[in-house]
């Protein structure tokens, strides 16, 4: 397995930074994010401070290690260790005849992209936690106090999964998730019910994995997500081109305490060479969230974990 590391590196504007490898390179002329092999003897990050400094002249100042991917080239498997990187030292340039092209997260304009940075750049828009409403384990008043303390701290992705309730009720609760969340920028997404979806205007739909089995095409939301628990599923969510998934259960779970975990190690095989961002889901805390990304999930799916 040959180690890699990669840098995303931001600039003031919330933009990317995006290489095109040099005539003569392996690859010349696909666009990728910067970085290159790990040495002997080197760990992850020195290797990324080195190589930013012999590619682009710049230190980094301040970096975050995040995804790391697998993927299998014709010379031999690659493992690339990802870092954010939002600060540094010293003047941007090209040192090794590459072109530089800052990015805009919301269009990628340029082409072609190296194939192992599909999926991270799929993922940029994505929050660290997609969370999962809880209202059956803690009460209509303390749910609610919690949802709008999270949504008032920073824009989150927020699924409403309350398969104890009516149709009336839950169509009375969507509402009332989405009017404390609409302000603040978060995403609302409705479990499985693609009409009442429809109905309320919800940002997205999220499928379950009955759903994903019969689907012929991605249904007509802003956003679209899935639940994954084998490969079958995860090559679904490809095929559909939904946003992200989640995959479980990562860990054993009170709300599924029949079902075996996956483990982290499984976890990593099923998603290898999945393009869809995935996140990890089942019996997981915030505390697990660095694994998650050790691991190659986008982040954490949470339940109980999240509130």
């Amino acid at each position: 397995m040959i180690q890699v590391v990669a840098g995303i590196i931001f600039d003031s504007k919330g933009r990317f930074l995006l290489a095109r490898r040099p005539v003569g390179k392996v690859y010349e002329g696909f666009w990728e994010f910067p970085g290159g092999k790990i040495e002997k003897n080197e760990i992850a990050s020195e290797a990324l401070i080195r190589e930013l400094q012999e590619e682009l002249g710049i230190t980094p100042k301040k970096m975050q290690s995040w995804v790391q991917k697998k993927f299998r080239y014709p010379h031999g498997d690659v493992c690339i260790e990802f870092f954010k990187v939002s600060d540094w030292t010293g003047e941007l340039k090209p040192l090794e005849n590459q072109k530089l092209h800052w990015q805009k997260l919301e269009c990628l304009d340029v082409a072609p992209v190296l194939e192992p940075n599909i999926p991270i750049l799929k993922s940029l828009h994505l929050p660290d936690s997609y969370l999962i409403t809880n209202l059956q384990y803690l009460g209509e008043a303390q749910f609610f106090e919690n949802l709008s303390n999270a949504v008032t701290q920073a824009p989150q992705f927020i699924q409403v999964r309350e398969k104890n309730l009516s149709m009336s009720e839950l169509e009375a609760f969507t509402k009332d998730v989405l009017s404390v969340c609409r302000s603040s920028g978060s995403k609302v997404f409705l479990n499985s019910h693609i009409d009442l979806g429809v109905k309320l205007g919800v940002d997205g739909i999220h499928l379950n994995s009955m759903q994903l089995k019969t689907m012929t095409h991605r249904p007509d939301f802003e956003l679209c997500a899935g639940s994954c628990h084998n490969k079958g599923d995860l090559e679904r969510v490809d095929a559909l081109g939904l946003d992200f998934a989640v995959l479980s259960p990562v860990k054993l779970t009170s709300s599924h305490p029949g079902e075996t975990p996956l483990g982290w190690e499984t976890f990593n095989t099923l998603i290898d060479g999945v393009n869809t961002p995935i996140y990890a889901l089942g019996g997981l805390s915030a505390d697990d969230l660095k694994d998650a990304w050790a691991y190659g999930a986008v982040g954490t799916a949470m339940l109980r974990g999240a509130w």
